[in-house]
């Protein structure tokens, strides 16, 4: 699980580079209950995002995977 401090820069690059600016109140949700891994951290600013895994969205989802997996490492080391 990443530290909050850890969470809020993943929030942040994922808003800069991906355009997954979540609302303060969602921020503060995935804050307060991080998920415990890359994929379920992506799949839930997905789904306050509204977006879900449709064939549309695939490369963003897949680009936001990958920054959290770094996150994710990053973190355990």
């Amino acid at each position: 699980m990443l530290s909050l401090q850890g969470t809020g820069f993943l929030l942040a690059a994922l808003c800069e580079r991906l355009g997954l600016c979540l609302s303060p109140e969602e921020r503060r949700t995935l804050v307060e209950q991080a998920p415990p891994d890359a994929t379920s951290f992506t799949d839930a600013v997905f789904a306050a995002e509204s977006l879900g895994r449709a064939a549309s969205h695939r490369a963003k989802y897949q680009d936001a995977l990958a920054l959290a997996e770094r996150a994710f490492a990053d973190h355990s080391r």
